[in-house]
């Protein structure tokens, strides 16, 4: 007989890294901490995008395997020549025999960097935290399964990019 307390440990939960300049930190604390609670495993450990952090290692010495990365992406953190290239490695390759998906959380009124802009993201700004961490919330589960509890929308799909200027 399987007991609940088994299977709830079966389950494998989204594991997703969240890299951030140091500016972005409360909104990244704020993220993690509400990820959890919707049984998401965040992994924010100092992977603080403006200290020269080597995200791609961070990825591939991650105790298990890394489904999504979610940068925060903001004024700061664009102005980055640093952040623009490990971001850019990260959607260049694969980790053992896996892509990482990459979901930006835009943070502030920046403009997103051109290799970012067909990307769909997650405007915190322009939605608000509630749509915009509800959409996220799905497209984690889309990538990663189980079916999100929370139901999306009827007629939801992810968020179009769109150019900022």
């Amino acid at each position: 007989m399987v007991h609940l307390d088994q299977l709830q440990a079966a389950v494998v939960h989204p594991h997703i890294v969240i890299p951030y300049n140091y500016a972005d930190h409360e909104f990244a604390g704020k993220l993690t901490a509400a990820l959890r609670q919707d049984q998401i495993t965040p992994w924010i450990d100092d992977v603080d995008m403006s200290a020269g952090t080597f995200l791609v290692n961070r990825i591939l010495q991650a105790a298990r395997p890394v489904d999504c990365v979610v940068p925060a992406i903001s004024a700061v953190s664009v102005a980055s020549s640093w952040v623009q290239h490990e971001l850019k490695t990260v959607m260049a390759r694969s980790f053992g025999g896996r892509r990482v998906r990459l979901l930006p959380a835009r943070v502030d009124d920046c403009a997103l960097p051109d290799f970012l802009a067909s990307q769909p993201y997650f405007d915190f700004h322009r939605d608000g935290w509630s749509v915009a961490y509800d959409d996220l919330v799905v497209a984690v589960q889309q990538r990663t399964g189980p079916r999100p509890t929370k139901p999306a929308q009827p007629g939801f799909r992810l968020p179009r990019p769109s150019r900022l200027t």
